[in-house]
């Protein structure tokens, strides 16, 4: 008979501990027993990991986000209008010295590959990078002649004010992460420890084959997270499925990509659909997982 691993969880950065109750939650959300202990032990692990994930989910959003992406789009239609103009100055007036100023505003542009489609810390940093050029007498005469100061001005306030309200975003989450999500991981841990010591006394004393099955399948979770942990710390690049990730402005640590839903070891009997553990009557158990905020990387935490 199968036994749980037995490792501590307590080092993994969020997203991977997050990924490890998650598959824990719902491997033994698939256990079919009798045992009132199990099943009241159950209940509680799952009560447990629905408020982690509920202040998980809340530490990756934050209430400025849609606010950085309404001023990101402001933004954006600030610099796709300086560069069009410049590009019609460039290439549709009949007068060299007009196309003079147009052709050297649009290769600031050129020359930093500035696209509205790119990250928002790139394109901050790329924008800082301009509003230097910009601010140079030549280009600030050619600005002004096109009638494209005060637009450039506010194409740089705007990336300001981007930055600012990121930073707030920053401090926010941080504040979450060292809070709600703290407390909450505490006491999931806690219950893990003592939903697995029970399991695996089960399993000396009264072996089970669903709980020997569930072992099984949330060991090979396990193995395969920490090998995503591993890859991601020595930022080698892994395929999807394998770990890796990308991280984010926030600070978080780099995520797998979908460690949730790895490979399951072969066994005819998959629980495709596992048992809800506060009944194991109605099908349909595990975390609820979530999303990311928008402008950010996506965390697919569903199995």
């Amino acid at each position: 008979m199968t036994k749980f691993t037995e490792k501590s969880v307590s080092h993994f950065p969020l997203a991977y501990y997050f990924s490890a109750m998650q598959a824990f939650d719902t491997r033994i959300g698939a256990v079919v027993s009798s045992l009132e202990r199990l099943i009241q032990l159950r209940a509680q692990q799952h009560q447990l990991f629905t408020n982690f994930d509920s202040a998980y989910q809340q530490s990756r959003k934050s209430m400025s986000t849609k606010n950085v992406s309404e001023l990101d789009k402001i933004r954006d239609n600030y610099g796709y209008v300086m560069e069009h103009v410049a590009a019609l100055w460039a290439e549709k007036l009949d007068d060299e010295d007009l196309n003079i100023h147009g052709r050297r505003v649009q290769q600031v542009f050129k020359d930093y590959s500035f696209r509205i489609t790119e990250a928002l810390v790139a394109e901050n940093a790329k924008v800082d990078n301009m509003q230097q050029r910009f601010a140079e007498p030549t280009l600030a005469a050619d600005l002004a002649a096109m009638g494209l100061t005060e637009l450039n001005q506010r194409f740089a306030a705007k990336t300001a004010e981007i930055k600012q309200v990121m930073q707030q975003r920053n401090e926010e989450n941080s504040a979450l992460a060292t809070g709600l999500v703290k407390q909450a991981r505490e006491a999931l841990e806690q219950g893990y420890r003592q939903m697995i010591t029970y399991l695996n006394a089960v399993q000396e004393l009264q072996p089970e084959e669903s709980i020997s099955q569930a072992a099984q399948y949330y060991n090979e979770d396990f193995r395969k997270i920490e090998q995503q942990l591993a890859q991601s710390r020595k930022g080698g690049s892994v395929s999807p499925g394998q770990g890796g990730g990308t991280g984010s402005d926030t600070g978080e640590p780099s995520e797998p990509s979908d460690p949730t839903t790895p490979d399951n070891p072969t066994n005819p009997t998959n629980p495709t659909n596992p048992t809800n553990p506060t009944n194991p009557d109605n099908p349909g158990g595990g975390g609820t997982g979530g999303g990311d905020e928008g402008g950010d990387e996506p965390f697919d935490s569903g199995n």
